[in-house]
């Protein structure tokens, strides 16, 4: 049997939302190693949509990826 996980992206936007809201500071949206397997580019673009101001990637070519997609914001990189 195959594992699958799903990943509900109205559910990271609220999350995302909602730290923001609670803390008032700007949020880094670490999506290193794919998203966690669950797709860099559409959970950065959902974190930046909703209110992220910064994305965080462990490998130069994760950002490099997220730069390919269109990506503009701000990628901590940690090499």
């Amino acid at each position: 049997m195959r594992a699958e996980a799903l990943v509900d992206l109205s559910a990271i936007a609220h999350n995302v939302k909602k730290v923001k809201e609670l803390t008032g500071k700007d949020v880094l949206a670490v999506v290193k190693a794919d998203a966690y397997g669950h797709g860099v580019v559409p959970v950065a673009q959902t974190a930046i949509k909703s209110g992220a101001s910064m994305l965080g990637v462990a490998l130069l070519e994760e950002a490099i990826s997220l730069r390919d997609a269109g990506v503009t914001a701000p990628i901590l990189a940690w090499l």
